[in-house]
């Protein structure tokens, strides 16, 4: 960490006058930002960029008044950095596919965003999300292929340096990191360090799938230390159990694929009566309390939202009312919700995709995830393992069909860099820690 702010000290004294000056001076951050980002451009430091993005979209997340800021800059950083991919084909002479499996489903949601209760707003959340898919992966590319390991150095060193200053933040302001008794560090609440950790614990083991060399044994141990504190403090159940998936499967696809799909048909066989003893397994490892077995069967309300879904998506069951409907549908009502004990939105990406597109656009939206991983599947055994924790996590969660947050750009990452093809070796696969 020491050498990563020797070499990075002017970003970041940048990124400190950024947040300082949002903090503080909220009016000037229209203008510092996009000087900074026009500056960084300039001398073509698009890792700095991107990690700047990023850095923006974490603490968009944070539900503080103090990172307002944020929350009001990141679509001008996203539109700003979409126009330098159209204007600069010098630069991203390499383009990223990472689209094109998603162009029906696209299509059809720009369609359908005139049925919308307000179409203006869902054609903003649809364009925010096309750009972001279109877009963004091409920096991705483009820094793997000038100078892949630092800028995922880079960027993995930011994210371990926001997990510690939530750790200090505890002891200073305990206020500020934890909600309705839950650690949520620098994030807007503890399933959001759940999703977080869990998209950086794949990030980091498939950057050492390609740059075994990437941190040392001590570096990693803070890297992972770091993230796994969040997760423990938070104790957030979706990502512990995301993270077990993606190194269970790791471990079965690393030996083989056909050993891998056998056990995927033997946990599909099992599944239904680990389900129903679940609370009893974990109660008798002695987690019960830990992991709130209480609320296992309701999904910590996440039920009442599936059930409410499930019903209004009877009533536009092929097409869907377009991009953002599932958020106005639940905080029209929200007070009703509330009530019967949940709160925030349907907290399932594939209900969420169904309500705003329909069936018709939920399986256009599967065929491109789908085909996504598959194709990632030829070059690298942890596709398959990745693609498994995330249907996981975004079963419990809607995130995986919005742009503008902390974890959607990182499954972007994690899917490029599957997809990259970068030669290695049997002895590299083996430095693999944890796998």
């Amino acid at each position: 960490m020491k050498k990563f702010f020797q070499e990075n000290g002017q970003f970041v004294i940048l990124l400190l006058i950024w947040v300082i000056s949002g903090m503080y001076f909220l009016e000037a951050v229209y203008v510092l930002i996009p000087a900074g980002i026009a500056l960084l451009k300039y001398k073509e430091r698009y890792s700095e960029m991107i990690i700047g993005f990023f850095l923006i979209l974490f603490l968009s997340d944070n539900r503080h008044d103090a990172f307002e800021f944020a929350a009001k800059i990141k679509d001008i950083y996203l539109v700003i950095l979409s126009v330098f991919v159209l204007l600069d084909a010098k630069t991203f002479k390499e383009r990223s596919k990472l689209f094109y499996p998603f162009v029906a489903f696209f299509i059809l949601a720009f369609a359908l965003t005139f049925k919308s209760p307000e179409p203006m707003l869902s054609f903003q959340k649809c364009l925010s999300f096309a750009m972001i898919v279109t877009f963004i992966p091409n920096y991705f590319l483009r820094q793997l292929n000038e100078d892949g390991e630092n800028f995922l150095r880079n960027l993995i060193w930011v994210c371990t340096i926001m997990w510690i200053l939530g750790f200090i933040m505890s002891i200073v302001l305990n206020d500020w990191v934890y909600l309705q008794g839950r650690y949520n560090g620098l994030l807007g609440n503890p399933n959001g360090v759940g999703l977080l950790a869990t998209l950086f614990f794949i990030l980091v083991i498939v950057a050492q799938y390609h740059y075994p060399k990437i941190f040392t044994r001590s570096e990693l141990i803070l890297v992972f230390g770091a993230m796994l504190l969040s997760v423990i403090l938070a104790s957030s159940r979706n990502a512990i159990f995301s993270i077990l998936i993606f190194m269970f499967f790791a471990r079965s696809y690393k030996i083989s694929y056909w050993v891998g799909f056998l056990i995927v048909i033997v946990v599909a066989v099992l599944y239904q009566v680990i389900n129903e003893n679940l609370a009893t397994i974990i109660t008798s490892l002695g987690l019960g309390s830990y992991l709130r077995v209480e609320h296992l069967d309701d999904g910590s309300g996440r039920l009442i939202a599936w059930t409410y879904g499930w019903k209004e998506i009877q009533n536009n069951f092929l097409f869907g009312r377009g991009f953002a409907y599932e958020e106005m549908y639940f905080e029209a009502n929200k007070s009703w919700l509330n009530d019967l004990g949940h709160q925030g939105g349907v907290h399932n990406t594939y209900l969420a995709i169904w309500m705003n597109t329909g069936i018709v656009g939920l399986i256009l939206y599967l065929i491109g995830f789908f085909r996504t991983f598959f194709k990632a599947a030829r070059l690298n055994y942890l596709a398959i393992p990745t693609m498994f924790a995330i249907m996981f996590s975004i079963t419990f969660e809607a995130w995986f069909q919005a742009s503008l947050n902390p974890f959607t750009i990182i499954a972007l990452l994690i899917i490029t860099l599957l997809q990259y093809e970068k030669p290695t070796t049997t002895e590299e696969e083996s430095t693999l820690p944890l796998l």
